[in-house]
């Protein structure tokens, strides 16, 4: 008995400083974002403040900017996870990286097109006759022109003009319709008291994935364990964001105290469906989209070849899934 009591303070020493090893074994790893801070943060900001640590992570999540491209950080090993347009990894495999999705933001692209209500635009085909805003060079010239050629509409009876991103040529009539995003523009168009209507793509066969999480392939090869404990925790901060939004946008408005937290609480709500993924599971998305993206990616001449096997990892999605 005296011998359990002489040890006693040495075996609560040892306990402190396990437990101590197993604080230290907590991993910082970088998520750089592709665009200054908004509602589609808001999953993220939940896990840095919630869940990473009960996956044993640290994650040091980055606000995007415009000179700083999370393609080129994860690339060179600066940041080990990205978010990023679907389309911009796999232009990036087109020109040699070797990058992964392994979750989805988005699972249906949030591109939409708009026009003033008087206008009547209710379907692709009232494109016809219309002066319509492109943004070249961007996704959602590549989601308009894939409209066009689903839709089968007339090119010769569409005039097409480059439209600055500011909304404030849209709202003067300088065109007619304009790609929006549905959870940005439209908050805008509310804000202003503007009527309006919307095509929604994705109801004409346009099945573009958007913002993803991406990582090396040679992470998920050599560092399983870690990609695995990223997703759950992000899986779990959307989780709780898309079950408390509130409280994320309470998360959201501490890391970045200079944005309108009313208009992110307006833009979250619109929409919100767009981030609860393939059938209510988030980060997830059907492989047959993917496939159906690639192939029209190929068909408007971005990309030579797609392997959505080899482009798209759901294993790690999938096994949180499973388990919860």
């Amino acid at each position: 008995m005296k011998r359990l009591i002489i040890l006693l303070p040495f075996i609560l020493a040892l306990l402190v400083g396990c437990d101590n090893h197993r604080r230290g074994d907590i991993q910082k790893v970088n998520l750089r974002q592709e665009w200054f801070a908004n509602a589609s943060y808001l999953g993220e900001v939940v896990a840095i403040n919630e869940t990473d640590s009960l996956n044993g992570l640290d994650i040091n999540l980055i606000e995007g900017a415009d000179d700083v491209d999370p393609i080129k950080m994860v690339i060179s090993g600066n940041d080990k996870f990205g978010v990023c347009g679907a389309d911009r990894v796999f232009t990036a495999n087109e020109n040699g990286a070797d990058l992964v999705v392994i979750g989805v933001v988005n699972y249906i692209n949030p591109t939409v097109f708009i026009a003033k209500e008087n206008l009547n635009v209710r379907m692709p085909k009232d494109f016809e006759g219309k002066k319509v805003g492109v943004f070249t060079g961007n996704n959602t010239e590549m989601i308009y022109r894939t409209l066009v050629r689903k839709a089968g509409l007339n090119k010769n009876k569409i005039t097409e003009v480059e439209a600055p991103f500011d909304l404030g040529s849209f709202i003067a009539g300088a065109y007619d319709i304009r790609p929006a995003y549905i959870f940005d523009e439209t908050v805008s168009l509310d804000k202003e008291g503007i009527k309006y209507t919307v095509v929604k793509p994705q109801d004409y066969g346009v099945s573009f994935i958007g913002t993803v999480y991406f990582t090396k392939r040679s992470t998920i090869e050599k560092e399983p364990d870690l990609v695995q404990e990223f997703i759950n925790s992000i899986a779990q901060g959307w989780k709780i964001a898309l079950n408390n939004p509130e409280k994320a946008l309470s998360y959201l408005a501490a890391y970045n105290k200079t944005i309108d937290i009313n208009r992110e609480r307006a833009s979250f709500k619109a929409g919100i469906d767009y981030f609860r993924g393939e059938n209510g599971k988030v980060l997830t998305s059907d492989i047959q989209k993917w496939k159906q993206m690639g192939s029209d990616l190929k068909d408007l001449g971005v990309i030579k070849a797609f392997d959505a096997d080899k482009f798209i990892n759901s294993t790690f999605i999938n096994k949180y899934h499973d388990k919860n």
